[in-house]
């Protein structure tokens, strides 16, 4: 069972999550806007939120990694413990044999 410590460390990630990805998006495509009208042009918008999606991506791709960085340490030794208790239970199985 989670604790609430847990829980509201969750919560906190999915809000900044939501912040990270609305203020980039947001920002280059008001940057882009105000290039198109400065220059009356119709591309700039469309390539600086194609910006602000790729950093916004990757701001939350980064994110996520932190959080999880230290699920992903106990599952790795846990996995390495499993595999040890196969070898010596292997180790063991030859030695009766024998």
């Amino acid at each position: 069972m989670k604790s609430n410590k847990d829980v509201s460390k969750g919560i906190a990630m999915i809000s900044q999550i939501g912040f990270t990805m609305i203020t980039p998006i947001a920002l280059c495509g008001f940057i882009g806007y105000q290039l198109d009208k400065k220059f009356t042009t119709s591309h700039w918008f469309i390539i600086f939120l194609l910006i602000g999606f790729l950093t916004s991506f990757r701001n939350v791709y980064h994110i996520t990694k932190q959080f999880y960085a230290k699920d992903k340490a106990k599952e790795d030794a846990e996995l390495r413990y499993i595999a040890e208790l196969k070898r010596q239970g292997c180790e063991k199985n030859h030695k009766t044999e024998k």
